[in-house]
């Protein structure tokens, strides 16, 4: 699961790898898309725990976590959403590609592991007062990514930005 994060945290716009053009896509709709993989992320990372700890719940959540994976690199790779201008960098592709790959095992190994189970599922040791803080520092860092996250695929890349300034410039 932590594999997962990994390849979608690099992956957040503006950051090292993405820096494709999303400026055209209203920003209601990419800031929804952000918070949608953000949550992602960060319910992975909180998944690592609870499945340590045994508990079926974060195995379902990891099946469904594993199929939201797969759409996320599928719909992408299929040019289908979010579609950018800006051709899709080699480095991107083939960790989609990867991505995609592992979230089919993620997606079945957590079903096997939920049927095995037969619902057996055990407490945590978590304290409240702990959980709560974790969970309000968490979603600071969420709201933080998605705005970055939404600013940079705002942004015109580079060479579309001087692409336009010469093409205006030409016209005028």
């Amino acid at each position: 699961m932590q594999n997962f994060m990994v390849l979608l945290g690099v992956l957040i716009p503006g950051g090292p790898i993405e820096n494709r053009d999303f400026s055209h896509i209203p920003p209601l709709k990419l800031g929804a898309f952000n918070v949608f993989l953000t949550i992602l992320g960060i319910a992975s990372f909180a998944l690592v725990y609870f499945s340590i700890e045994g508990s079926t719940f974060s195995f379902i959540v990891a099946a469904i976590c594993g199929v939201s994976y797969f759409l996320v690199y599928a719909l992408d790779l299929g040019k289908i959403f979010p579609v950018s201008p800006t051709r899709m960098p080699r480095a991107l592709f083939w960790i989609e590609i990867v991505g995609l790959i592992l979230s089919i095992p993620l997606t079945l190994l957590s079903l096997v592991y939920v049927f095995i189970s037969k619902g057996s599922g055990h407490a945590t040791g978590v304290q409240s007062d702990t959980m709560i803080m974790a969970l309000i520092a968490i979603m600071a860092l969420g709201i933080g990514v998605v705005i970055f996250a939404t600013k940079a695929a705002m942004r015109k890349s580079p060479s579309k930005a001087n692409s336009d300034d010469a093409k205006k410039q030409t016209d005028d």
